[in-house]
């Protein structure tokens, strides 16, 4: 009984150690902060719309738009997205981002 107690722990240890295992560990999120000035908004309907677009992409962790100072704040995973593809979906909404 206490040799198949010994294999039993044995076996477990091993496959707690399988590689199937160690590929499953996800990467850390690198947030990023980007204001970016957005010429178009003129109400509050703007800026939700500005959020909705910008939400459907990976790695959104935040996005508030303003359009008294035309201005859209976002906080977002730059290893799942980046500035090119937000101003995409911004713009895709029929606004334009101005570029620095």
């Amino acid at each position: 009984m206490k040799r198949i107690i010994s294999i039993l722990i044995l076996a477990l240890s091993i496959a707690g150690c399988s590689p199937k295992q160690a590929t499953k560990a996800k990467s850390v999120p690198v947030l990023t902060e980007a204001r970016l000035r957005v010429i178009g908004m003129s109400c509050t309907d703007c800026e939700q719309s500005i959020a909705k677009g910008v939400k459907q992409l990976p790695g959104i962790d935040s996005i508030s738009a303003n359009h008294l100072d035309s201005t859209a704040f976002v906080r977002f995973d730059s290893t799942k997205t980046n500035l090119v593809l937000i101003s995409k979906a911004i713009e895709g909404r029929g606004y334009q981002v101005v570029k620095k």
